[in-house]
């Protein structure tokens, strides 16, 4: 395990997220069931406490699965080995990318016209003299 410290907060992560859609999913449940949320010792709802549970168990199940820690220690090796791009390498991609696009939807705005116009003319105006 060479990048434990990310392996770690990866999993921290995804422990967060699982907390923050638990807490959503079982507050909406609640409603939906008609449930009171109660608050447990003044402090935390049950939704929350629902939450906060899978969360907890989530991280515990990640960290003590051997295939999700080599996992997740092979991606980091990797993302570790990746050249980034410099700033004026990103700049002018970027650039490319935004003008492209601009081209690309003028294009399509110009056929677009020319189609419309064509259609009109024979559906609705009867260009056979109808």
């Amino acid at each position: 395990m060479r990048h434990l410290t990310w392996v770690i907060l990866a999993f921290v992560t995804a422990a967060f997220l699982v907390v923050a859609v638990m807490s959503s999913a079982s507050a909406s449940a609640f409603t939906q069931l008609g449930y009171p949320d109660y608050r447990w010792a003044g402090l935390v709802t049950s939704s929350s406490l629902i939450a906060l549970t899978s969360g907890v168990i989530v991280f515990f199940a990640l960290i003590r699965n051997r295939k999700a820690m080599e996992f997740t220690d092979e991606v980091v090796g990797e993302l570790a080995m990746v050249t980034w791009p410099t700033r004026d390498e990103t700049v002018r991609a970027s650039v490319t990318v935004v003008f492209t696009t601009i081209f690309t939807a003028g294009l399509m705005a110009i056929y677009d016209l020319i189609w419309k116009n064509i259609a009109d003319y024979f559906l609705f105006t009867g260009g056979t003299g109808s």
